[in-house]
């Protein structure tokens, strides 16, 4: 979440699509945007399902009344036209006609500028209006954008029609340049919402942002080393049903694979030849029952995974494991132990039992920030002995 005084962005939710409809079908809004009035609560709720709930797009809320007055976002790669460098996107917005000439805009487009050339390490920011949108074209330069081109026929696709376009830029430089106190336009926190929580890097990802699939649940700040790490979750089909869950804080390497059920031939016949599912063969699927299932995938929280591991289907993985790269893990595997090879096998415990059995109990990674926060001396010392001294002192506290 990004916020200042008066303002916040979040994620938009379902619950939203109230507060949606209330400005969007007004038609002054949307036209001026490209896009139709809504027509229902319900036209509303499907925007923000197939549109406003994709990464980086975020609802504008009102901290006064806790309720969304707009939107915000940042498209890149196919979502937006005008630049295909992975290192530029562009910023779209509206808000609702009550709120026009308060300075909303400028002040979340300023949010979002800093989570996009800080957080995100993008270089170039592009923004667009059409001819005649007065508002949009001041928000953009009180905001620091320069003008770049005009095209004077614009396909508006949403309205079947074109317009003259005008298309404005701000780069990395020029925004640092006027914005020496780029630190303090809003508290910076550790936000997993946002996609890529390393400036000036694309390459590592937080995974929870990215997830569609219901049945992959992914904890807070659990990052990936590469992106969309769904490709990486193989063989994962609905009529199954199993899951992929990871706890937060797990640090996923490039290259790793998790292998789900649907990986698995039936076994307890002659042939494991899956005849059902290839053209011409008179097979009927068998019943689940028949196939050697093995349940839900489970990684705990704090877990390293290294690069390439397959991990097989059904395997538990206990808070703070640590799994060598290139390792097979077809066995489930303890708490704090850390395994290497194909098929992997223990190497050793990480620490004693006293202090797995602490840790276990104190899950530092359900505290809240603040809390973490201070506890990073604790959980980064090497001198284990006065890390159990500190959770047996915090265990015992009332």
């Amino acid at each position: 979440m990004m916020e200042n005084d008066r303002i916040c962005l979040r994620a938009w939710t379902e619950d939203d699509a109230p507060e949606c409809y209330r400005y969007a079908k007004d038609p002054l809004v949307g036209s001026i945007a490209g896009w139709p009035a809504h027509t229902s609560i319900d036209d509303s709720l499907k925007v923000i399902r197939d549109v406003f709930m994709k990464p980086e797009i975020y609802a504008i809320i009102l901290k006064e009344t806790g309720l969304p007055v707009g939107c915000i976002g940042l498209m890149m790669g196919e979502r937006t036209t005008l630049t295909d460098k992975s290192d530029e996107c562009e910023i779209g917005y509206w808000l609702g006609r009550p709120y026009w000439g308060q300075g909303i805009m400028p002040e979340a487009v300023n949010l979002l500028l800093h989570h996009a050339f800080i957080d995100l390490g993008m270089n170039k920011v592009w923004c667009g209006y059409y001819d005649g949108n007065e508002r949009s074209k001041r928000v953009q330069e009180k905001c620091g954008f320069q003008y770049q081109w005009t095209k004077e026929k614009v396909d508006v696709p949403l309205l079947h029609e074109t317009r003259k376009g005008h298309v404005n830029c701000l780069t990395r430089d020029e925004w640092m340049k006027h914005n020496t106190n780029h630190s303090n336009l809003h508290n910076v926190i550790p936000n997993p919402d946002i996609i890529y929580p390393v400036p000036n890097c694309n390459t590592v990802t937080h995974i929870k942002p990215t997830i569609k699939n219901p049945n992959i649940i992914v904890g807070e700040y659990s990052y990936f080393g590469d992106v969309d790490f769904e490709k990486h979750v193989t063989h994962h089909y609905d009529f199954i049903g199993d899951r992929l869950i990871i706890g937060k804080f797990c640090q996923i390497a490039a290259g790793v694979e998790f292998m789900m059920n649907g990986a698995n031939h039936q076994m307890n016949a002659v042939s494991t030849f899956p005849f059902y599912i290839m053209q011409g063969w008179n097979m009927n699927p068998p019943p689940l029952s028949e196939l050697p299932l093995k349940g839900d995938t489970i990684v705990g929280n704090d877990v390293w995974i290294g690069q390439n591991v397959t991990i097989l289907p059904g395997i538990h993985i206990g808070d703070g494991a640590i799994i060598g790269a290139n390792s097979v893990v077809a066995g489930n595997v303890d708490p704090y132990t850390i395994v290497a090879g194909n098929p992997a096998k223990i190497i050793r415990k990480r620490f004693d039992d006293e202090l797995i059995e602490l840790l276990l109990k104190f899950k530092w990674w359900d505290k809240s920030i603040d809390e973490i926060q201070q506890l990073i001396p604790i959980l980064t010392s090497s001198d284990l002995e006065k890390v159990k001294m500190e959770l047996r002192a915090k265990l015992s506290a009332p």
